[in-house]
């Protein structure tokens, strides 16, 4: 229930986290389809040559094969916690508890991504590097002409977009609900460029990085270092815990919208998509 991010670029990483995706949308009977699309996903974005795509289609298959026993249990434990707050009521502590719970799971996720990945980037040649840097900048290029348009034209977006997202959560809304998230994300900031102009700080730190060769572990330390601070955009934009606690107020207020039926909703989706991670889980481990 939360607004969509339209320009959600992670330099760098951005091609691994494929490797996620494919993880959470493949299941078991396509596993192995699934394995072969990530990685030559990942092999066009960084332009790997045989024996790189070979290492990449090893290290996908390990994540896929690992994910059961990192995850399973901290998924139903988050989907519990989620669940029980739909049905008995959202507050601030209780989004707490989940934005740690949240917290834990993205980090064994990304440390595992990195770890694997780590080893396959230090091979990376100037030329795959100078590749993946253009591919990236052509996205930024693309987020700030998106930047360019009128801001009423911009807030428009962001708002069918937020209330596209509660829909997928609650199902149908009133037009009373509609307005109110529509107000609602009006009264947001819009930090759209500071987090433009961080992305790009991170594209050229991380250039820098991987330009110098360092191996596997600078590597790894570099990319680790620029995720547990990816939510840092910078001078030109607030704290993270500020933004953090406006996203928590956001949510308290959408929850509050919502009646009996569309919180049922809610559950029956979040059951939904649990479903489909406990099915992926099931085949992979048997």
């Amino acid at each position: 229930m939360t607004p969509k991010q339209r320009h959600s670029v992670r330099p760098a990483t951005i091609a691994l986290t494929l490797v996620l995706l494919g993880l959470l949308g493949c299941t078991g009977l396509l596993q192995n389809l699934g394995a072969r699309w990530v990685t030559r996903q990942i092999a066009a974005e960084l332009n790997l040559d045989e024996a790189q795509a070979a290492e990449t289609r090893g290290a996908v298959d390990r994540l896929m094969a690992a994910a059961p026993a990192a995850l399973s249990a901290r998924v139903e434990m988050l989907v519990a916690t989620v669940d029980a707050a739909i049905a008995k009521g959202l507050s601030e502590k209780k989004l707490l508890g989940m934005e740690r719970q949240v917290d834990g799971l993205l980090d064994i996720v990304a440390g595992a991504i990195i770890d694997e990945a780590s080893p396959i980037l230090a091979t990376l040649r100037d030329d795959q590097i100078d590749f993946v840097e253009a591919r990236i900048t052509e996205r930024l290029d693309e987020v700030r002409e998106q930047l360019e348009e009128p801001a009423e034209e911009r807030l428009e977006k962001r708002q069918d977009e937020f209330v596209d997202a509660v829909e997928d959560w609650a199902g149908d809304l009133s037009g009373r609900q509609e307005n109110a998230l529509r107000k609602l994300l009006a009264g947001l900031p819009d930090e759209a460029h500071a987090r433009l102009a961080a992305d790009e700080r991170r594209l050229a730190r991380i250039a820098e990085v991987f330009r110098k060769h360092p191996g596997p572990q600078a590597i790894r330390d570099a990319l680790w270092k620029e995720w547990k601070n990816r939510e840092d955009w910078g001078p030109g934009a607030r704290p993270p815990q500020a933004r953090r606690a406006e996203g928590r107020q956001a949510l308290l207020f959408v929850y509050g919208l919502l009646d009996a039926e569309q919180r049922d909703h809610a559950s029956k989706h979040l059951h939904e998509l649990h479903g489909k991670l406990e099915a992926f889980f099931g085949d992979t481990s048997a």
